[in-house]
């Protein structure tokens, strides 16, 4: 996708448009959808509503459930191991973190906002109103208390949620040394680096001798497509790095089979032979195949419902109104929808085995997994978005044990896909704290760097420390608030 360009006025290199503004993206405008930022109030708020609404009903019954942590603890609470209250004091303790210490952080000013805004909250929101989940939802007066509850409360946290992002961006944008601009730097300085994703996965899994080889090969592809004048050189660079390690993994999956016996054959093949099996390991795989098979059964019979959730995923991803990561919402606020998806596939490909395995294994499907974005940014409108993503969600779920034998049968996948995992949060950290020590030089120079490097340092030695990866954005934050004190009081840098 070209880079964008303003109606209005020119931004800053590598930075969205500012308000009112809507990027233009010539001829690749076929992929994905122009971004307005702040978030515009309409149609956020009603979509933002019907997600908040939605998502909260289906936590509520126990279908799907957005934090990875979360979901293992789901069968205990419809079994009745565990209480609402018990669970709902594990979600809050997950949403606090996640919310303040990273999705608030990036999703202030002119910036996409993340998508966990919305579903940590929703999750605890669900888990805390009452449900009897042996009955139908609309039998007895707890499963209509739970579910009103759950529309009301879950369609108010979102209308408020796309309100308060307005507002607080707006408000940012007119202070006595204006913020909301300035938080886009929080992923500028490696925003084009997604490229050593693929790359650090190989230098963590395979050594370091692979890991310059994939660097050597992915530089080699940046200076040779941006020197033959091709468009996203980071994109080559990507692309050289990604095939290493492709060919890394399929030459260690088919030296390394031992995972395959492990596999319910069921999974893979409609026919199967117990023959040269022990009766006990028979019994112990089929007793595993069948509850894995009835809680993906659990999910199908709720389908319905979560596809409409994910075609608001897709609608929403593909407007610009949410996103899943920092990475995937800067490239996308600028215009480059294809960087933007390269990066969800990679997060797809890091986070796919774990989601996929605690759907089948607690019977919770995953309120979203890193696909829809990866779709929803390569279509062209938010009505074709919805469409894709509904059908993709269509696609995962019959698909679950499928993927989850595969993964089983070459463990090597889900080796690689924990260090991805990895290599994505370490670049963000050390990448992040970068971008906040130039967001805090953007509004106090000098001793905004000298703030950053001193957050950092205490909050090593912290007891209980900052999110390394939101580090640099929240020491920015405070030194934005900072300086626009001294500013109301007179006193400048």
């Amino acid at each position: 996708m070209a880079a964008a360009t303003c109606d209005l006025e020119e931004p800053p290199p590598g930075r969205p448009c500012r308000t009112g503004h809507r990027p233009k993206t010539g001829d690749a405008a076929v992929l994905g959808s122009d971004v307005t930022l702040p978030l515009p109030l309409i149609p956020a708020v009603p979509l933002f509503a019907a997600m908040g609404a939605l998502s909260t009903v289906l936590v509520n019954r126990n279908v799907s459930v957005f934090h990875d942590g979360l979901r293992p603890i789901m069968p205990s609470l419809r079994s009745g191991e565990m209480t609402r209250k018990q669970v709902s004091k594990v979600s809050f303790s997950l949403a606090l973190a996640f919310i303040w210490a990273f999705g608030l952080p990036y999703s202030l000013g002119f910036v996409i906002p993340l998508v966990y805004l919305v579903y940590i909250a929703t999750d605890w929101i669900g888990v805390s109103l009452p449900a009897d989940l042996g009955r139908r939802w609309w039998q007895g007066r707890t499963n209509l208390a739970g579910v009103g509850g759950s529309v009301a409360l879950g369609a108010a946290w979102g209308a408020g949620l796309a309100l308060v992002l307005h507002y607080v961006a707006v408000g940012m944008d007119n202070l006595p040394v204006p913020l909301a601009e300035g938080t886009s730097l929080f992923t500028q300085p490696v925003v084009q680096a997604f490229f050593l994703f693929p790359v650090l996965t190989v230098a963590y899994h395979y050594g370091m001798r692979a890991g310059f080889w994939a660097f050597g090969l992915s530089t080699l592809a940046w200076f040779g497509s941006s020197g033959a004048g091709l468009e996203l050189p980071s994109m080559w660079a990507f692309g050289a790095g990604l095939l290493v390690m492709l060919v890394l993994l399929v030459r260690e999956s088919r030296t390394a089979g031992a995972g395959a016996a492990q596999v319910p054959t069921s999974w893979m093949e409609d026919d199967r032979s117990d023959a040269a099996s022990p009766s006990w390991a028979v019994e112990e795989e089929d007793d595993e195949d069948t509850v894995f098979r009835e809680n993906v059964r659990r999910i199908k019979g709720n389908l319905p419902l979560i596809v409409v959730l994910a075609a608001l995923n897709g609608a929403a991803y593909n407007w610009g109104f949410l996103a899943m990561d920092p990475y995937s919402a800067h490239l996308y606020a600028i215009g480059l929808a294809v960087p933007a998806a390269a990066v969800m596939l990679m997060w797809a490909f890091a986070f796919i085995p774990m989601k996929f395995t605690t759907a089948v294994v607690t019977g919770t499907m995953a309120t979203g997994t890193f696909l829809e974005p990866v779709v929803a940014l390569l279509l062209p409108s938010p009505w074709t978005a919805a469409i894709g993503v509904g059908v993709l969600r269509v696609v995962e779920v019959f698909a679950l044990l499928a993927v989850i034998g595969w993964i089983e049968r070459w463990p090597s996948i889900r080796e690689v896909a924990d260090v991805m995992r990895t290599a994505i949060f370490q670049t963000m950290e050390i990448g992040f704290l970068v971008g906040g020590a130039l967001a805090a030089a953007a509004w106090a120079g000098e001793w905004g760097v000298a703030a950053v490097v001193a957050a950092w340092f205490l909050n090593i030695r912290a007891k209980s420390p900052v999110m390394p990866m939101s580090l640099g954005a929240i020491a920015a934050l405070g030194v934005g608030v900072v300086v626009n004190v001294m500013a109301l009081v007179g006193l400048t840098l």
